[in-house]
């Protein structure tokens, strides 16, 4: 009875020793590219600036709420506005870029992932393309930004092994 008992304890414990190195190899595979990030905000500004709209600063809050996401998403092999556990983008946001005591608040998010040969200027091109993301870029409403970028050696899940970027533009106001 007792080797019994201990059977499944062995199996859970296996399971969560191959989870572990799982998600260890997971994290060694993937990596913030900060330069990218500074090039991407770059170029969302140059673009805003050819439409007459006001320049985006980076804020501390946003770039976490970017890369985390950005970050979770390359590890964990899945693409979209919610987090893995449900929450929605606009609770991610707000949990890094209080809105409390604010009278006004707004936040909007773009997303991207490709092979990792593109360039910023292209992520821009790809958003201005498309009219959702095309209006979240130019809304005039805007005063700041966070913008997360994570390399991927090889992306699991739907990234399907290959090398890929995973980017994340989070625009907010609040008065």
């Amino acid at each position: 009875m007792t080797v019994l008992a201990l059977l499944p304890l062995a199996s859970s414990a296996q399971e969560a020793i191959a989870s572990s190195r799982a998600e260890a190899a997971a994290q060694n595979r993937t990596s913030v590219a900060p330069d990218f990030q500074a090039r991407l905000a770059t170029s969302i500004n140059a673009v805003r600036k050819r439409y007459r709209l006001r320049q985006l600063r980076l804020v501390p809050g946003l770039v976490r709420s970017a890369d985390r996401h950005s970050l979770q998403m390359a590890r964990r092999g899945y693409f979209s506005h919610y987090s893995l556990n449900g929450t929605s983008f606009n609770a991610r946001v707000q949990s890094f870029y209080r809105s409390r005591g604010y009278s006004y608040w707004s936040a909007g998010e773009s997303l991207l992932w490709a092979r990792r040969s593109i360039r910023p200027n292209q992520v821009v091109a790809r958003w201005l393309a498309s009219p959702e993301h095309r209006s979240v870029l130019l809304s005039p409403k805007w005063a700041v930004m966070g913008v997360g970028a994570v390399q991927s050696r090889h992306g699991p899940g739907i990234y399907r092994g290959r090398a890929v970027l995973v980017l994340v533009a989070d625009f907010a106001v609040r008065r």
